[in-house]
């Protein structure tokens, strides 16, 4: 046991002495002591007793104001579960009703896995690293309440918004011979360079890592997403893409989006991923009145995140059958507080003189 604030020891002995000092006594005087009544031994006990509850109260009082404290515990917390981030496209092309339907598609996909540590990164001309992997639902919820379109920029990086969740994810094992934007460019290549093959033999395969790309699925910029995908397979990590409906312009030719959207399904197969389609939206367009051709901002008006729960469901079971390893959690080091028994005592002792003082003395 150790003491918070041993000093405040110093008023025992302090009370001790005011205890001796302002203790004065009253007594009667007689001619011979033998006049004097003979008390027994308990009942002279019992006259002292009062003065000593008086002594032990206040000294387990000043124990525990010094703040008692236990030794040093560790903590170390298991579960099973993966360990993912969620990508978020926050660009021009899913400005609007678009993004907040993909927001309450994060929230519940969170809520369905509370065992993982989940983290978030958003991207948009650039990618940022929202939350570290946590359990803190609450955390989560608020960070993505905040996520705003376009908020890192108007284009679409799915490559960047990869390669900041690949590293979100295996930052804590890369150490310190290794160098972020060093990577970045070993890796933007047509073959990953000696730098990054270096990096992947040191952290080795994370088979329990994933990422979730919540994204249209057409890049106009940055480094080309099936790049950082080549990383992500040789680290073992599993990229899953939920694709929705792009409800502006995404400044890429039709013949251009299909050739980049095979390219990125090629791409997240490789990880042993897959390649998700919202099937909300495609109904959507096929009831439309008529047959009439409806743009992509009519389908997202009209479109709510209870819409893509078979989305959500679907990838919550793909994501669900991957085998799920031990994870650490925290390892925390801390004391526990004991002021209550000092406490506790001071006040039993308390007790013990207001009997002795006001009950057994009185009996004759």
């Amino acid at each position: 046991m150790t003491l918070g604030d041993p000093w405040l020891l110093l008023l025992i002995p302090l009370f001790y002495l005011l205890l001796k000092v302002f203790s004065g006594r009253t007594y009667l005087g007689y001619s011979r002591i033998s006049a004097l009544p003979q008390l027994t031994p308990f009942k002279a006990l019992l006259v002292w007793l009062p003065g000593f509850f008086l002594f032990v109260a206040v000294t387990f009082t000043v124990l525990g104001l010094c703040h008692p404290q236990s030794d040093l515990q560790e903590t170390t917390l298991h579960t099973q579960g993966l360990e993912m981030i969620l990508a978020i496209d926050t660009s021009f092309s899913m400005t609007g009703h678009a993004l907040e339907v993909v927001k309450g598609a994060v929230k519940d996909f969170i809520k369905r896995r509370p065992n993982d540590l989940t983290g978030i990164t958003i991207f948009g001309t650039d990618a940022a690293l929202v939350v570290l992997p946590t359990r803190e639902y609450t955390l989560l919820e608020n960070s993505i309440d905040r996520i705003q379109a376009s908020q890192v920029g108007f284009q679409t990086a799915i490559g960047e918004g990869l390669f900041t969740s690949i590293m979100a994810l295996v930052e804590g094992d890369m150490g310190k011979e290794f160098y972020i934007n060093t990577v970045r460019d070993s890796i933007n290549a047509p073959h990953l360079k000696d730098y990054a093959l270096k990096l992947a033999k040191k952290v080795g395969l994370k088979k329990n890592r994933v990422i979730v790309l919540f994204t249209d699925g057409i890049y106009n910029v940055g480094i080309d997403p099936t790049r950082p995908l080549r990383l992500a397979s040789r680290l073992g990590i599993r990229v899953y893409v939920l694709a929705v409906e792009p409800s502006a312009e995404t400044g890429v030719e039709p013949e251009q989006a299909a050739r980049r959207i095979a390219e990125l399904q090629s791409g997240v197969a490789a990880t042993e991923g897959k390649y998700l389609k919202a099937e909300g939206v495609e109904a959507l367009k096929q009831s439309a009145s008529g047959g009439a051709e409806l743009d992509a901002r009519a389908i997202w008006a009209s479109l709510s995140a209870d819409d893509m729960s078979s989305e959500v469901e679907r990838l919550y079971k793909e994501v669900d059958s991957i085998e799920r390893d031990r994870l650490f959690l925290e390892k925390t080091t801390r004391r526990e507080d004991l002021y209550f028994y000092p406490a506790l005592l001071g006040l039993i002792s308390l007790l013990g003189m207001v009997v002795v003082e006001n009950i057994w003395v009185r009996i004759p």
